[in-house]
């Protein structure tokens, strides 16, 4: 059954209001703090000795964002380096006088100075955190020594 409608007049349709295309500080703010944070969870988990595909499934990302955020694997190197952070804060810590007088003479015997630190008296060192402590750690477990132990 057909009905007759009756025309009604057209109703003008108002555009929407122009929305700003310029992002907020709020939300870039949050994506830089986002990245930051992911960041030093990778560097903590790569110093802890987990893979990229380890990294990726614990994250939940790709590992191809895990490899971005590490590009040097230290996997690829024979034996791992300390970072230069560590290396300064070692050399002039509160244990480097037990390596010598001089720079030099302490970078030979950096095994002897790291090995005298308890993990606290480490992580007390100035510019030395969780990551570079653990980079630390595991630093002098290749060279078959270890950090001594918390009494």
């Amino acid at each position: 059954m057909l009905m007759l409608v009756k025309d009604s007049p057209v109703q003008e349709i108002l555009p929407l209001p122009k929305r700003s295309t310029l992002p907020s500080r709020r939300s870039d703010y949050n994506r830089r703090r986002f990245l930051a944070w992911l960041r030093d969870e990778v560097a903590v988990l790569r110093a802890l000795g987990m893979d990229h595909r380890r990294i990726a499934a614990q994250l939940d990302i790709e590992e191809h964002d895990v490899r971005a955020f590490c590009p040097n694997p230290s996997e690829n190197s024979s034996r791992r380096k300390l970072p230069r952070r560590a290396v300064e804060a070692l050399l002039h810590g509160r244990h480097a006088s037990l390596g010598g007088r001089t720079v030099a003479r302490r970078s030979q015997r950096l095994v002897e100075i790291v090995s005298a630190y308890t993990w606290e008296e480490l992580m007390a060192e100035p510019g030395v955190g969780t990551v570079t402590a653990s980079e630390i750690r595991l630093w002098l477990e290749e060279r078959g020594a270890s950090l001594r132990p918390s009494e």
